[in-house]
């Protein structure tokens, strides 16, 4: 056993991490760690190490901090701030296109949602990836991208406002547009039909303390798994009228520093999915655009092993609770099954108002600051 020079914190919250990794739903270890309790106690407590624990901590097994707060700055103090939190909505009980429904109306923060769209957000699962940890980056400006190739910017931050017109000529080979008095750029990487646009947002994240973690590798250029930036598109929104024609491309970040810190807007446009008499796509400033999901990927492989039959039990059990019958008794004489379900949703949403879901301004007095969620 050697002495190292070691802090009993970031130690404590590595094992912590380890631990929450290593334990299933039910507290059973996936994996039973090579070192012994009085070994990890002496880590803890007498500022002692040995070489296999920390070996084991920090490289066989990825970490993260518990909690984190990252800085960031802003090209521009008009520029909408990032948000790490997006509220999670509940469906209606009827959607808008069922005969009887009502006309549906919808503004943020009135305490009603847009039926379509949302309804798999009520699964627990969906629910969580809304409730996910993540910046989320809003447009910086209004941007009008026009079948012609003219590209039109509302430079707010231009005292008296100014529009920013430049026009790319087909076939074009990574275009590069810098914004007057501003260092926010729009590029493409190898693109000769500049449909697909990175945009600068005009948010600077330091992520220095997750690249700290170990096994993070800020300079992983294409790496795909470790301590990694998910970039991902707002989830459980559903493209309109207005926003259908272009999307969020989806990637992997190693760090912000490969990015000098600019939080991207990895933009995909598609001209053939709007009204062919429609000019231009237009993204106002404020749009919620994307998120960065923080995630550590292990290395997966698979393998196909038999059904267990505590498993297969299970299946027919929930087959049996729907009023449906044992397959592997049944073989060909079975024809599935229909059941209906009684949703607490109904109960809790009798009409388009959601009672038990705040306003935006009310929960904002209540807690004296405003919300930081995004409400779509």
């Amino acid at each position: 056993m050697k002495t190292m020079d070691i802090n009993v914190n970031q130690l404590y919250l590595a094992l912590w991490a380890v631990c929450a990794v290593g334990l299933g739903v039910h507290g059973q270890p996936l994996r039973q760690l090579p070192t012994q309790p009085a070994c990890i106690e002496l880590c803890l407590t007498a500022h002692e190490g040995c070489f296999e624990c920390v070996k084991i901590l920090s490289q066989e097994r990825f970490s993260a901090p518990r909690k984190m707060s990252l800085p960031f700055h802003k090209a521009h103090p008009s520029l909408p701030d990032p948000e790490t939190r997006l509220r999670h909505h509940h469906f209606l009980d009827r959607p808008p296109w069922v005969p009887g429904s009502a006309n549906e109306s919808h503004t943020p923060g009135d305490g009603k949602v847009m039926a379509e769209g949302k309804v798999h957000s009520n699964c627990p699962a969906m629910r969580a990836r809304t409730g996910a940890p993540a910046i989320t980056i809003k447009m910086p400006y209004s941007v009008r991208f026009h079948r012609s190739g003219l590209i039109e910017v509302d430079c707010h931050w231009v005292p008296g406002g100014r529009t920013h017109a430049v026009m790319i000529e087909h076939p074009v080979d990574s275009p590069w547009i810098r914004l007057p008095e501003s260092h926010l750029q729009i590029f493409t990487v190898g693109d000769s039909r500049a449909d697909v646009w990175i945009a600068n947002s005009g948010i600077y994240v330091d992520d220095a303390e997750y690249m700290a973690s170990p096994n993070a590798n800020a300079g992983d250029k294409g790496g795909s798994f470790g301590n990694k930036w998910m970039v991902l598109p707002i989830p459980h929104k559903l493209k309109t009228r207005v926003d259908r024609g272009w999307r969020i491309e989806q990637g992997i970040l190693s760090s912000f520093q490969r990015t000098s810190r600019n939080a991207n807007i990895p933009l995909q446009l598609n001209f053939t999915a709007i009204d062919p008499t429609e000019a231009y796509i237009e993204i106002l400033k404020g749009t919620p655009m994307m998120q960065y999901v923080a995630a550590v990927l292990p290395e997966i492989s698979l393998k196909e092993s038999a059904m267990p039959k505590p498993l297969e039990d299970y299946l027919v059990m929930l087959s049996e609770m729907h009023g449906g019958g044992d397959i592997r008794q049944l073989g060909g004489r079975d024809d599935g099954a229909f059941d209906v379900m009684r949703s607490y949703q109904l109960k809790e949403n009798p009409g388009y108002v959601q009672p038990h879901i705040q306003k935006k301004k009310e929960r904002a007095a209540k807690r004296g600051s405003a919300t930081s969620k995004t409400d779509l």
